[in-house]
């Protein structure tokens, strides 16, 4: 499963794609919203991983924009972030999040979320 982690922190972004490699899976780094559009085209990942709080574009507009992109109609969008209030979830579902994970995220969490949505790609 590839992996696309959008973060603007990079030594977060970095630590992030340890975990998902250890994990099995394979993972780009995209530290701005405009390398995410560019680099999530070519890359063409199963599961998006954003953070919401993003410089120049919030996690929501970018979400919406790349949903809206062919090569992501079958990925899975992940919120990763700080943000944990009820309108925040809410916020990421109307965007077109499935998951909203709060920062820091628990590695048995992400973990379970992983393998799920991959469990779910091979039905």
């Amino acid at each position: 499963m590839k992996i696309l982690i959008v973060e603007d922190n990079e030594a977060l972004a970095q630590t992030t794609g340890w975990i998902i490699e250890m994990l099995g899976y394979d993972y780009r780094i995209s530290l701005t919203p405009q390398a995410a559009l560019t680099e999530g085209e070519a890359y063409d990942p199963d599961v998006v991983m954003m953070d919401i709080g993003l410089p120049g574009m919030s996690g929501y507009d970018l979400c919406r924009q790349m949903r809206q992109k062919p090569a992501h109609a079958n990925a899975v969008f992940v919120a990763q972030t700080g943000w944990d209030e009820r309108e925040h979830r809410e916020q990421s579902a109307e965007a077109g999040f499935v998951h909203h994970l709060t920062k820091p995220v628990d590695l048995q969490t992400l973990e379970s979320v992983l393998n799920a949505i991959a469990a779910d790609m091979r039905v």
